[in-house]
């Protein structure tokens, strides 16, 4: 089969996949997974970055219908698999969400998430394949830090801080967000995945006990996601309102934890509020 047909028929088994996980319930979750599963072995077939592009996309979605099933260990490991590709396609928007998706995980079970790490790194050595948007979690930049609390304690954050760090290159690079290069998004993310990028890091900075650096990234991310709003065509303007209502959500909520900052914190939420009364999906 050539690739264009491949490339059809992974769409076509993508596109079930994300169907039946929509129903929300456990048996279209399990028939979701089996469709992600398929496509991801489809995606295999297509090779090159084309084919890296789509397995991370299977196997990021293969791991949110894993997450619903409560099965977190195999989710980890479906995400690091994710990461994997996104890093040989080369793909920065791909990357920056692979990572995001591998940060989360990592505050559940973290010591799977290391050991699914060490084994993503690994097979990257011995096939050649360079660590595009690696973690560098020792001092020597390869993974031989001790599995201590410590150590699993840090992972979630070292992954939201190569996600951001990969925003920053990409800008870097292109110089601004103003420049032609900027639209494609395969060179430098979206404004909403940047906002998720630097929301995501700074939640995991306030769980750490770096509460300034988080909330500066999280007023950040909002700014980004106000910006985002004002750009999008009228089809987007839901899902776009929606963003940004629930990351002010966790911007006010992080707010209230600081006697001294109430009145931002309501005021963020009352804003979320507000945004619900234009958007039913709020």
């Amino acid at each position: 089969m050539d690739v264009e047909k491949l490339a059809s028929r992974f769409s076509v088994l993508f596109r079930e996949a994300s169907q039946a996980s929509l129903k929300n319930t456990r048996i279209d979750h399990l028939a979701a997974a089996e469709k992600a599963k398929e496509a991801a072995s489809v995606a295999d077939l297509i090779g090159g970055a084309e084919g890296a592009v789509c397995r991370a996309e299977a196997d990021h979605r293969l791991a949110s219908c894993l997450i619903c099933l409560g099965n977190i260990a195999a989710a980890e490991r479906a995400a690091c698999s994710a990461l994997r590709a996104a890093r040989a396609a080369g793909d920065r928007s791909s990357l920056v969400r692979r990572l995001a998706m591998c940060g989360s995980l990592a505050n559940y079970m973290p010591g799977e998430m290391f050991t699914a790490e060490i084994e993503s790194r690994e097979q990257e050595r011995l096939s050649g394949s360079p660590s595009y948007g690696g973690l560098d979690l020792s001092q020597e930049g390869r993974i031989s830090l001790p599995t201590t609390p410590e150590a699993f304690s840090r992972l979630g954050l070292a992954y939201n801080e190569a996600a951001v760090a990969s925003c920053d290159a990409a800008l870097a690079a292109v110089g601004s967000r103003d420049s032609p290069a900027a639209d494609d998004e395969q060179l430098v993310p979206s404004l909403a995945l940047e906002a998720e990028a630097r929301g995501c890091l700074g939640i995991s900075l306030h769980e750490v006990g770096e509460r300034q650096r988080g909330l500066e990234l999280l007023r950040r991310s909002v700014l980004l996601l106000r910006q985002d709003l004002r750009t999008v065509a009228d089809g987007g303007a839901a899902r776009a309102t929606n963003v940004l209502a629930g990351w002010l959500c966790h911007l006010g909520s992080f707010l209230s934890k600081d006697s001294a900052r109430t009145a931002e914190a309501a005021a963020c939420l009352r804003e979320a509020l507000e945004l619900s009364e234009v958007s039913d999906d709020v």
